[in-house]
């Protein structure tokens, strides 16, 4: 009987298999952890872009000098539904607004983060004034990078629109409110 040398391609299979999965594995976690560099103390910033009319359709106009804001579309979606730590999801918004051109209005977003049992992670508000100077339609984009240390579950985001005058000692006005879910999954 002829004994099978060490190197035989029945005896390698196995250990490649096992190779490969410890590979994908590091590979994993050096990608994860590119991730986790890459997105360190990044600010979940919402870029607003001005969607013009299509032709035919009239032209947004202003409000009155002096008239608070109207909303008429604030949604959000995200993109995937469902992800991994150490990943970006993106949130989508539409948002449709009329609006004076008072240049002493101030648009701010703020964004409230809850885990499944309704716990506040954390908020963040930004001022969206210089991107949204005119009455019209605008699309929403918010990437929001996803750490390694995101527990899997369920997780809603609150976001509000909110107007007032600079300056004025008024409270800020909720001009709209929308919600919306992720799933965070586990990593394998």
């Amino acid at each position: 009987m002829k004994e099978r040398s060490p190197f035989h391609p029945s005896r390698l299979a196995p250990i490649a298999a096992l190779l490969l999965m410890s590979g994908c594995a590091a590979i994993d976690k050096l990608t994860c952890d590119m991730h986790e560099s890459s997105t360190r103390g990044m600010k979940p910033v919402t870029t607003y872009a001005y969607i013009a009319p299509k032709a035919g359709q009239p032209s947004p106009r202003p409000l009155p000098r002096g008239s608070v804001p109207h909303v008429s579309t604030y949604t959000m979606t995200f993109k995937p539904g469902f992800t991994k730590p150490c990943a970006t999801l993106t949130l989508y918004k539409d948002v449709a607004f009329e609006r004076s051109d008072d240049t002493d209005n101030v648009l701010t977003e703020i964004r409230e983060f809850y885990a499944e049992d309704g716990t506040l992670i954390t908020s963040y508000t930004q001022d969206i004034t210089a991107q949204t100077m005119k009455s019209g339609v605008y699309v929403a984009t918010t990437p929001l990078p996803v750490p390694k240390s995101a527990p899997p579950g369920k997780y809603k985001i609150v976001s509000k629109l909110l107007f007032e005058k600079h300056g004025s000692r008024r409270p800020a006005v909720q001009l709209a409110r929308a919600e919306g879910f992720f799933y965070i999954i586990p990593l394998q």
